[in-house]
């Protein structure tokens, strides 16, 4: 600017654009001195000015820096920089963690107003199925669906959808021990179950849930206290306690707002609730929010595009004694807003869910596996193989890697605890030679 034939290297005074005075002393210091002092909440600034001004080494610094402090709330906002300023390193930071928080990001104002040309390089590049890519690709089209309804086949081409690795965490307790133990499984798409890590838990556990690659507990000697484990690395996180002691309540992931909903469950007085509270994971923080219609404990619960299915579990009678609840109460996370089905489940009182794209399927104690279309108000039964049809036990169901695991705790020594069911071709796997020492489980979850 001042060495080469410019009207700034005449003036006496120059007005510096689109840099506030902090960030440029920022830059001066630097240029004197050799060093700086990286704020987060000036980088973006900084490093843009970096650029700007051909301050390589920092625009390098603050590339690093970025790329070390990406995350889901910035992470659109980065890789839009990136973009800008020809980062590859920082682009690719940025769009590797867009795509593995999909569904937390598609309804934000940043993905909305993405540019055709930075969706279409987060899909094409591998986007695992757990995110809902095609939800995505349908919320980006619908906010302007005028000028880009045109789009649609060119993104649904340039779409890929990769399986993960995904684990199954299992929660119960050996014959010897009080305490519980978590069991994480490995599912591989050739059938294979293996067991690829195991952490103790303390005893009474009364909800538990996994969010995104965590395993969330609450229990133990005081019944509001919650825990996070890391199942990688197995380190532990105390979280903020619930507001009040609840037991048997249920605990519900909901990924698109990154936060875990408990519903429902029972005082130490014994008496059944209907409160509904959720946890900010980013804020550490348990939230009151509207009350369900009826007040039940021990029910299963699925998150199903934003809605809370609430099944069974227990409710009062008419004399205020307990009984098997058939009920299915719905919460939208939305409008904070539940509603009760005008119909009933085929059966009643304990089971366990699992939500397989737009469908969820359910057992029940001594019943067989349940197809339930929320859409379409249907329940569909589905018949296990004979050897699993002549003995009542209490089974539990996952789905992960497009399929629907069922296990089994209450099974001789030697026999396969395990089915692996194919929705998509209908083919029923019995799966052999797993070993888990576990009997009385709490909780399958996926």
């Amino acid at each position: 600017m001042f060495t080469s034939n410019l009207k700034e290297c005449h003036n006496r005074t120059i007005e510096l654009k689109d840099v506030s005075a902090t960030v440029f002393q920022l830059l001066v210091d630097y240029i004197y001195h050799g060093t700086i002092k990286l704020r987060v909440e000036e980088l973006q600034d900084t490093y843009e000015m970096a650029d700007m001004y051909q301050l390589t080494a920092l625009f390098e610094e603050c590339s690093r820096f970025l790329s070390r402090t990406v995350e889901v709330k910035n992470c659109l906002q980065v890789m839009w920089l990136a973009d800008r300023h020809s980062d590859q390193e920082l682009y690719t930071a940025a769009k590797h963690c867009a795509k593995i928080h999909l569904a937390q990001l598609h309804q934000t104002e940043e993905f909305l107003n993405l540019p055709l040309c930075l969706l279409l390089d987060i899909i094409k590049d591998g986007v695992p199925t757990s995110q809902n890519p095609t939800v995505a690709i349908e919320s980006w089209i619908n906010h302007n669906k005028v000028e880009r309804e045109e789009f649609s086949s060119i993104l649904q081409e340039n779409l890929k959808e990769i399986g993960e690795n995904v684990h199954i965490y299992l929660i119960g307790k050996e014959e010897t021990r009080t305490h519980s133990l978590a069991v994480s499984l490995h599912c591989d798409e050739d059938d294979a179950i293996s067991v690829s890590g195991q952490n103790s838990l303390c005893h009474q556990i009364t909800a538990a849930c996994k969010h995104g690659g965590d395993l969330y507990v609450v229990g133990g000697s005081i019944p509001r206290r919650m825990w996070k484990c890391n199942m990688h690395t197995m380190d532990w996180e105390r979280c903020a306690p619930l507001p009040r002691d609840r037991l048997h309540h249920t605990m519900v992931s909901v990924s698109s707002e990154d936060a875990i909903y408990s519903l429902g469950g029972k005082t130490l007085q014994d008496t059944l609730s209907n409160a509904v509270i959720y946890y900010t994971v980013k804020d550490n923080m348990w939230t009151e929010t509207s009350q369900l219609d009826t007040a039940v404990s021990g029910a299963a619960g699925v998150n199903l595009g934003g809605t809370i299915y609430l099944l069974g579990g227990e409710e009062n009678d008419m004399d205020f004694f307990t009984k098997p609840s058939r009920l299915i109460q719905c919460f939208d996370t939305a409008s904070q807003k539940c509603q009760i089905k005008p119909y009933m489940l085929p059966f009643a009182g304990c089971m366990h869910a699992a939500v397989h794209m737009d469908v969820i399927f359910i057992v029940a104690e001594g019943d067989s596996l349940v197809c339930y279309n929320p859409l379409l108000e249907s329940f569909t039964r589905l018949r296990f193989p004979e050897v699993w049809s002549c003995v009542p036990s209490l089974w539990k169901v996952a789905s992960c890697n497009g399929c629907i695991y069922v296990f089994r705790d209450k099974c001789k020594k030697g026999d396969a605890n395990t089915l692996k069911f194919n929705p998509a071709t209908s083919v029923v796997s019995v799966i052999r030679g797993i070993k888990i020492l576990l009997t009385n489980w709490q909780f399958v979850l996926a």
